[in-house]
């Protein structure tokens, strides 16, 4: 992250959520008062170079931000003369949710420690071999990499892997980081970066005939990291009110539809009897291991009604569970 960058990212969202800096001018957003809160944010991380450029807020700079805004993230910020900046019926796209949601956690972890008395985050199981920055790197310049990876049971049965591979993806899931990686004896797998890896090294070789990974659709029917060889199909799941809600706002998976509404969205008692506390909701994904777990997490929240050889997948592991007790 670049300070222009992280300027021009404050410049947005002030415009886009002026009462939350203090601006409280009918949703527009004067010159002078854009410069204030982005010359406030600079007093109050003074010392943090990050944020050195958040004072370099004239008009003729704040213009050249606006189209870079317009050109990358296709938001046109409109201007009304002697009432400031301003946004037309706004809606923020996945794409720009994805980067409000990614700075934000970068500007957590970049303010961790001074911010430590005031924000608790999860701890990462990243290993301490790992350094993702060069890894990144080495995706983007089509470098290989060289690991070796003792295995765990899900790993191939404790199998150990080692050679060149050709890093392809990162994606953090679940407090876990994962490195999508290929060669052809193994193909594209995904490595835990937690302890497991016992070597990471970034060479200098160029990969011969890469092979182009597109994370959408590989991950498009997955719930988690794993890719299987089961046919995606869609599953029906009843809700429970007062989970529906929750699942409305963070959907079990992209491809989640409604297809009923609970006829009683709010109730004082928890009587999962009552038909009519029930919503039900669709996803199309691979029923595997990682989609059983995510819907056990939910307790009795939840519940697979179709089709039917998956409800009673989950119906099993359910029993197998009960058997303990």
């Amino acid at each position: 992250m670049t300070p222009e960058f992280l300027r021009r990212y404050y410049v947005l969202r002030i415009i886009s959520n002026p009462i939350v800096y203090g601006i409280e001018k009918n949703g527009y957003v004067p010159l002078f008062d854009l410069q204030n809160a982005l010359y406030q944010l600079r007093l109050n991380n003074i010392d943090d170079l990050l944020y050195e450029k958040l004072n370099q807020s004239s008009r003729k700079t704040i213009k050249r931000d606006l189209e870079k805004i317009k050109s990358y993230y296709q938001v046109h910020v409109l201007h009304k003369r002697n009432y400031g900046y301003y946004l037309d019926d706004f809606e923020i796209s996945p794409v720009l949710k994805e980067v409000y949601e990614k700075t934000e956690l970068y500007l957590l972890h970049h303010h961790a420690h001074a911010w430590k008395t005031h924000v608790t985050t999860a701890r990462s199981s990243l290993s301490t071999r790992v350094d993702i920055v060069p890894l990144i790197q080495a995706i983007e310049h089509e470098t290989l990499v060289e690991i070796t990876y003792y295995g765990w049971y899900d790993d191939l049965g404790f199998k150990t892997l080692e050679g060149f591979f050709q890093p392809l993806h990162i994606k953090e899931i679940n407090k876990a980081w994962y490195l999508m990686a290929y060669n052809k004896e193994y193909g594209v797998y995904a490595f835990c970066l937690d302890e497991r890896i016992k070597r990471l090294q970034i060479t200098k070789k160029h990969v011969k005939d890469p092979i182009v990974f597109n994370p959408e659709t590989y991950f498009k029917n997955s719930i988690g990291i794993l890719k299987s060889n089961i046919t995606p199909e869609w599953i029906y799941i009843k809700v429970a009110n007062h989970h529906f809600k929750y699942l409305k706002s963070n959907p079990l998976h992209h491809s989640q539809e409604i297809v009923t509404e609970p006829k009683k969205q709010e109730t004082q008692d928890l009587d999962y009897t009552n038909p009519d506390i029930w919503g039900e909701i669709k996803v199309f994904v691979e029923p595997n291991y990682e989609f059983l777990m995510d819907i056990l997490k939910y307790n009795l929240w939840v519940k697979v009604v179709s089709p039917l050889h998956i409800k009673e997948y989950v119906k099993h592991h359910v029993e197998l569970m009960l058997a303990y007790y």
